[in-house]
């Protein structure tokens, strides 16, 4: 008996009792894992680079997680940034590690620019705009 056949079977409304549950809900969507929305300047988040709390983006490789971005700066000495939110099973585990984003999840691999470079990776990773005036680092949408 195919798929068809039995939902016949056991009527409307019972096929639509088991099947309302997934509706909407079988998966974790992004926004249930994201609680902070972009402001609508399209202006992120902006770090002082001399604040002891983004040490890290002083050494090229060095990566800090802030309102849900990771803040990275690439092995040529520019500063990136890109969601941490991985496309593959939106798990907030994506880090940045040997000059592209990695995700600890399921090892999806991303280049700077977000491109996928595996299988887990096909959908793409979220990037945004750095800009620099002196000390302060502006990511933007």
């Amino acid at each position: 008996m195919n798929r068809k056949e039995f939902l016949k079977s056991i009527g409307v409304s019972a096929a639509f009792a088991i099947t309302y549950s997934c509706l909407g809900g079988c998966s974790t969507a992004v926004d249930d894992i994201i609680t902070e929305q972009p402001p609508l300047n399209g202006t992120l988040l902006t770090i002082d680079l001399t604040d002891a709390t983004s040490s890290a983006l002083k050494k090229n490789g060095g990566y800090i997680v802030k309102n849900n971005v990771l803040v990275a700066k690439d092995l040529n000495g520019n500063y990136i940034a890109a969601t941490v939110v991985c496309s593959h099973e939106n798990k907030k585990q994506i880090i940045f590690r040997g000059g592209e984003y990695f995700c600890t999840a399921h090892g999806a691999r991303f280049n700077m620019q977000g491109v996928g470079l595996n299988a887990d990776a096909s959908k793409g990773l979220k990037v945004y705009n750095t800009s620099l005036n002196g000390n302060i680092l502006t990511i933007t949408i």
